[in-house]
């Protein structure tokens, strides 16, 4: 039986070997040991804390994720030192300038600059007595912050005691917030997944995930931590005096810090001038979001020399990028149908350049967003460019209209009643026939994600329209070889390929279909469930509410959309026509015997060449296995098609199996 201080020494001993590997990984990027060896240890170490709970410390790694919520509100708490804010500058003209005004102090002809990416994120504060993380806190004003400490614990590279035999007194470091754009871009999957609103760019859900009230929530947004300056340091020994930031900064990365890496030292303002071209035209091969760099004298006693004004350091200066945002005038607001007849509006704008792009339209979201921008046709408007993305209006820039745009009364389309139902934010259009939503419903019908009908596309549907060949869906498998021959561009070869294209998408499994029908609300996942569950399609006709809300994953607004679906008569005419024509109704069963796939969860990324995305989910759920869009530790493998995104990247750093599109034909056919 092992003594106390047997005990003692062993948990400390796996908490230091932990907070290395914690190091290597989050920090350095460099991990030295697998997952799996990882998770032993500290699994290892959990259950010795478990058993004695009195070893158990608060900046143990275990100890990241409070159990409890904080308070509706953040205590404030006193910086020791001010946290004080940067001069901006917004051109070069600007930066020598400040570059002239510290002459005044010191000879700027010899001494050296560093210059660092500005990250968009949140300022923080860091407090560690005897190298214990003790407490954390927001910038706030600059002389007070909240007090975060529970959600700054959650982020896996801030270290909880820091990596050095010198006990050092007190060491309140500051650094930058922030979320990776690739996990930006998972979070967003994730809640859009679970029904909620998705943040607008990373500096939003940085703040918003790190002033959760729950540490819990915090702690799954996958936060990153940038060390850039400290307020106090007490208690090192004279082998550790620090000079210059950039000897604070190395000092920093020894001890556990993250660090970034696109840091410079320049030896004069021409060297500062040309890295800050650099960042400012690579600033999208960053892993983050930067909108500016910050310049600052390196030496500290030189810093001291140059001082400070009430509000910010003398020595140091923000270079911001020019904003991705624009002033121009709202032309028009067009009003669309979409499929399932929300109609939204959609801004032209007088040509504008952004980011290297002429801009002429815009998002407007919905009806809400507009009565909230008070924006109508004919106003100055600001645009923004935020990740290459569609830009959308933000705000007003000059009012020159009276009141905000309208809601339409009637569908622009088809003239039939515009309605809005209670709790929901989009206007619709709830005239089945209404020829935008059927235009629409035909594309997404034919699409990949559906009955991916090859060669099928907008400009074929507007010709078959054109000509008064589709009424229904049940009218695309009515189409002869003639009908083709009379649409532009089309030969004997062409048409033939798409008679083809059009029989394989009979043979489409029930959960193609369901979501090839457009009904509201039901995407792939619920098509797949339904058809999982009911099998064929008259099950599903026949079945009533009770059995729908009996799903767990179905909730009682699919339940409704569902129902209103089969209720509609021309809605039942048109299965029956399509069943008459050969369209499959039925989902297959899952493969019961030994699979190599069972409960194993898959990703795809990429391109695959001899199947869609759709056949290759179709095929692993079918054999037991699982299909989710987002790479975590759970992961069994992901497919790799051409030119695959971020998921791979994730997969590789995770180290999850990665295998090709052969590869997976084997597994899937292996016994």
């Amino acid at each position: 039986m092992q003594n106390v201080n047997d005990i003692e020494k062993k948990i400390e001993d796996l908490r230091n070997q932990i907070r290395y590997h914690d190091y290597r990984y989050y920090c350095l990027d460099n991990p030295e040991i697998s997952d799996f060896e990882y998770d032993t240890l500290f699994k290892e170490l959990q259950k010795l804390e478990q058993e004695n709970p009195l070893f158990i410390t608060s900046d143990s790694p275990t100890q990241r994720v409070s159990g409890a919520v904080v308070s509706s509100t953040f205590e404030k708490v006193k910086h020791t030192t001010p946290m004080l804010s940067l001069e901006n500058s917004y051109s070069m003209e600007d930066v020598l300038a400040w570059n002239q005004r510290i002459s005044k102090y010191v000879d700027v002809k010899n001494i050296e600059y560093i210059v660092e990416p500005k990250i968009d994120g949140l300022s923080a504060e860091l407090t560690y007595i005897n190298n214990s993380f003790v407490s954390g806190a927001t910038r706030g004003d600059g002389e007070y912050g909240e007090d975060i400490t529970e959600n700054l614990k959650t982020i896996k590279n801030i270290p909880l005691k820091i990596l050095s035999n010198e006990k050092i007194v007190l060491c309140e470091i500051r650094g930058e917030v922030y979320i990776n754009k690739k996990d930006f871009e998972f979070l967003n999957e994730e809640l859009l997944d679970k029904g909620q609103s998705k943040f607008a760019n990373p500096r939003n859900a940085a703040a918003g995930s790190l002033r959760q009230k729950n540490p819990q929530i915090t702690a799954e947004r996958k936060l990153s931590f940038y060390v850039h300056s400290f307020g106090q340091v007490q208690g090192l020994e004279d082998g550790h005096k620090i000079e210059k930031h950039s000897e604070f900064l190395d000092f920093c990365s020894k001890i556990g810090f993250p660090i970034q890496k696109n840091i410079k030292v320049c030896k004069n303002i021409e060297e500062v001038k040309s890295f800050l071209m650099f960042l400012q035209e690579n600033r999208d091969n960053l892993p983050y979001e930067i909108d500016g760099a910050v310049v600052k004298v390196n030496d500290y006693n030189l810093q001291k020399i140059i001082g400070y004004t009430n509000k910010s350091p003398r020595w140091a200066i923000a270079y911001k990028f020019p904003a991705r945002q624009a002033t121009t005038k709202l032309l028009s607001i067009e009003l669309q149908v979409g499929r399932t007849g929300v109609v939204t509006p959609k801004a032209t704008l007088s040509p504008v350049a952004l980011s290297g792009v002429v801009i002429s339209n815009a998002t407007l979201h919905n009806f809400d967003e507009i009565e909230r921008l008070n924006v109508n046709i004919g106003d100055d408007i600001v645009i923004e460019r935020a990740g290459e993305v569609i830009p959308k209006i933000i705000k007003v820039a000059k009012k020159n209209s009276e009141g905000y745009f309208l809601p339409p009364m009637h569908c622009p389309s088809c003239g039939s009643k515009i309605v809005k139902e209670e709790g929901d934010v989009y206007y619709n259009c709830i005239n089945p026939s209404c020829p935008a939503q059927f235009r629409r419903s035909l594309i997404h019908f034919v699409s990949r994600d559906a009955m991916n009908i090859e060669g099928f596309g907008e400009v074929v549907i507007d010709q078959l329209l054109k000509l008064n060949k589709l009424h229904t869906f049940a009218d695309i498998y009515k189409l002869t070889f003639d009908d083709f021959m009379m649409l532009d561009l089309f030969k004997e070869k062409k048409a033939n390929n798409l008679i083809q294209a059009i029989a394989e998408s009979k043979t489409k499994p029930l959960s193609s279909l369901l979501a090839a029908l457009g009904i509201r609300h039901i995407g792939d996942k619920s098509a797949q469930i339904l058809a999982d569950r009911f099998k064929n399609i008259d099950n599903l006709i026949s079945a009533k509410e009770e059995d729908l809300l009996s799903i767990n994953e179905i909730g009682p607004i699919l339940v409704q959309s569902i129902l209103d679906f089969f209720a509609n008569e021309d809605t039942l005419k048109m299965i029956e026509e399509l069943k008459v024509l050969g369209v499959n109704m039925s989902e297959p069963e899952k493969d019961t015997s030994f699979s190599p796939l069972e409960n194993k969860t898959f990703v795809l990324t990429g391109e695959l060449s001899t199947m869609t995305r759709k056949d290759a989910e179709n095929i692993i759920l079918s054999l037991g296995g699982k299909v989710t869009s987002s790479v975590s530790k759970k992961t069994a493998y992901v497919v790799v098609g051409e030119n695959p995104g971020s998921k791979y990247d994730k997969a590789v750093k995770l180290g999850i199996t990665i295998i090709n599109e052969q590869q997976f034909k084997e597994l899937i056919n292996a016994k």
